[in-house]
């Protein structure tokens, strides 16, 4: 028992009871809003983009069974549109211009886990925050990961179960495993 509360003594670190509470409730709240998969739902997770959100420029179109934590770090453009599964956590802060469109399963995540050394083990590290940016008119497509610190730039498509591991050129089409320049648009 003791260990475990060394353990997350050194996890919430940086915390304050606040945000504690604030991710709790923000856990809650998107959580039952996905027992409203219909229109209702949309409009009911709308209003939570608005509440939570660090900023949301217009009309959020999020699906059931959408993950996002840290979303007070988190800004959205118009028109922005989430499918089911997907994961977004705005711990190093996320920036989501307008128009964009991100598939099923998607993993958007701004924290990196250090890994050098084998001390301390690797679950006990801080996460390390890397603001990611995703600008205006981008499709991300079903299962893709989005890795911490990269600008998708305007315009760009990433392919299905695609990894992104660099920064994307205006208007690229990106896919593979790591994701690759396939063509423009």
């Amino acid at each position: 028992m003791i260990d475990y509360i060394k353990f997350l003594k050194e996890k919430l670190k940086g915390y304050s009871f606040g945000l504690i509470v604030r991710l709790e409730l923000e856990s809650l709240f998107f959580l039952m809003s996905s027992l409203f998969p219909t229109t209702a739902g949309v409009i009911l997770r709308a209003i939570l983009v608005k509440l939570f959100f660090k900023k949301s420029k217009g009309f959020a179109w999020i699906q059931p069974k959408v993950i996002v934590v840290h979303s007070e770090r988190l800004i959205v453009g118009t028109n922005f549109v989430v499918n089911s599964g997907t994961y977004i956590n705005a711990v190093g802060s996320i920036e989501i211009g307008s128009y964009v469109i991100i598939g099923n399963n998607v993993t958007v995540s701004s924290g990196k886990h250090p890994i050098e050394g084998q001390m301390p083990p690797i679950v006990s590290r801080q996460t390390i925050p890397q603001k990611i940016i995703i600008e205006d008119d981008v499709w991300i497509g079903a299962g893709a990961v989005i890795m911490p610190g990269i600008k998708i730039a305007k315009g760009t498509v990433v392919g299905a179960n695609s990894i992104v591991t660099k920064d994307t050129n205006e208007y690229d089409i990106v896919v593979g495993c790591p994701a690759k320049f396939m063509r423009k648009r």
